[in-house]
C-alpha cells in the first residue's frame, strides 16, 4: 500500500510530475510513456502515483492545460493600444502564438486521433468539453484585442473561432506545407485572414 504524504511532500510530488510529465512526453509522447516512468522520474512509488493522478491521460492533461494557460497569461496581458500600429501588433502576436503551439509537441499530440481517443476513454466528458469551451473562449481574445484598437470586426464569432482553429491546425502540416516556405506562408494567411475578417460589412463575397 502507497505511504501517505503531508501536504509538503504533496506539494512537491505535484511539482514533480508536472515538470518531468512535461519532459517525458514531449520526448516519447503519451502512448509511449509509462506510469512507472513518470513515477520513477518524481521520486515515487508507481502505486503512488494514483494517489495524485488516475491515469497518464489525466497528468497529461494537466500538464497541456498549464501549458495553455501561460500561453492565455500573456494574451491577457497583450495591450494593442501601446503600440505604434496596432494591427500589425496584433498579427505579430498571433504569428508568435503560432509558432509557441507549433514548438510545443504537446500541442500538437493532443490534436493526434490516437491521443484523442485515449484522452476521451479516460477522462469525464464534462471536463474535455470545459477544455474545448475554454479554448473557444482563448480564441476570442484576439476579437476583443481588435476591439480594443477599435478595429471592426465584422463576422459570427462561431465563424471566427472555427477560423482560428484551422489557422493553428495548419501547425501540424509544415512538412506538407514546405518547411522552407512555411513561415512566410503562415505570415500570409495571418494577413488575408485578419484583412477579411476586418473588412467593412458587405465586402464578403458569397460563394
Amino acid at each position: 500500500m502507497p505511504r501517505g504524504f503531508d501536504e509538503n511532500e504533496k506539494e512537491e510530488i505535484y511539482a514533480q510530475l508536472l515538470e518531468h510529465g512535461k519532459q517525458l512526453f514531449s520526448l516519447y509522447g503519451l502512448k509511449k510513456t509509462s506510469i512507472a516512468e513518470l513515477s520513477k522520474a518524481a521520486g515515487i512509488a508507481q502505486g503512488s502515483f494514483y494517489s495524485f493522478y488516475s491515469s497518464k491521460e489525466d497528468l497529461y492533461f494537466a500538464i497541456l492545460e498549464k501549458e495553455e494557460e501561460a500561453i492565455k497569461e500573456e494574451l491577457a496581458h497583450f495591450s494593442p493600444k501601446r503600440k505604434a500600429d496596432p494591427m500589425e501588433a496584433i498579427k505579430q502576436l498571433l504569428f508568435q502564438t503560432l509558432k509557441r503551439v507549433e514548438g510545443n509537441p504537446l500541442f500538437s499530440q493532443m490534436l493526434q486521433e490516437d491521443n484523442l481517443q485515449a484522452l476521451r476513454r479516460k477522462l469525464p466528458k464534462e471536463r474535455l468539453e470545459a477544455h474545448f469551451k475554454k479554448d473557444a473562449d482563448t480564441l476570442t481574445v484576439f476579437t476583443n484585442l481588435w476591439k480594443e484598437a477599435g478595429i471592426e470586426v465584422d463576422i459570427q464569432e462561431d465563424v471566427l473561432t472555427g477560423l482560428f482553429r484551422s489557422l493553428f491546425l495548419m501547425t501540424l502540416h509544415k512538412k506538407e506545407i514546405g518547411e522552407a516556405i512555411y513561415d512566410e506562408t503562415m505570415r500570409l494567411m495571418i494577413d488575408l485572414i485578419i484583412s477579411g475578417i476586418t473588412a467593412k460589412e458587405g465586402n464578403h463575397g458569397d460563394y
